[in-house]
């Protein structure tokens, strides 16, 4: 059985995010039958990110609490020419402390509790106005990297979509993850 059939009909979401309470972090698992019940989107419990395997993992309030989402990111210290192979001394994931997505780069950083507080993750993401038939062009006057207001996460689609403060709160970044079981 598909791992894509096993999650048919779950939806995994990521509401309602803190950014300083939450976390992202990358995670690797079996995938194991999705329950029979079809859920709303739900919280994450925890972001957490990882500069050995250069992914994020979200924590998902879900079934038995081992359902995740991931993504692959990239990792490095701000302010560095270059980024440093010293990342890869961060050995275990470590807690998001804030979130934000720019309409300007379409990019998505994650600032990391990590070292001296200047590590951080970024993604590519779409940007863009819900409600709108296609997207605007205006997406490019939002000026500087906004803060996330919430998150979540769906298993049908396997996409992750983060609220933006900005405008009238409809403008979104999205992008493709893994969601599955932690067995």
């Amino acid at each position: 059985m598909s791992a894509r059939r096993m999650l048919t009909g779950t939806f995994l979401g990521l509401g309602a995010l803190l950014m300083t309470t939450s976390a992202l972090a990358p995670a690797a698992g079996a995938q194991t039958a999705a329950p029979d019940r079809a859920a709303a989107p739900v919280p994450v419990t925890a972001l957490n990110c990882d500069g050995n395997t250069y992914k994020c993992t979200a924590n998902l309030q879900y079934g038995d609490g081992r359902w995740v989402a991931d993504w692959s990111v990239n990792v490095y210290h701000q302010g560095m020419a270059s980024q440093s192979s010293s990342v890869r001394s961060a050995a275990a994931p470590v807690p998001v402390t804030g979130l934000s997505c720019d309409g300007n780069t379409y990019k998505c950083t994650a600032n990391l509790q990590y070292g001296d507080g200047r590590w951080v993750a970024d993604w590519s993401v779409n940007v863009y106005h819900q409600g709108m038939a296609s997207q605007s062009s205006s997406v490019r006057s939002a000026a500087a990297p906004v803060p996330v207001t919430g998150l979540s996460c769906d298993g049908n689609t396997y996409k992750c979509t983060a609220n933006l403060q900005y405008g009238d709160g409809k403008w979104v970044a999205d992008w493709k993850v893994n969601v599955y079981h932690q067995g």
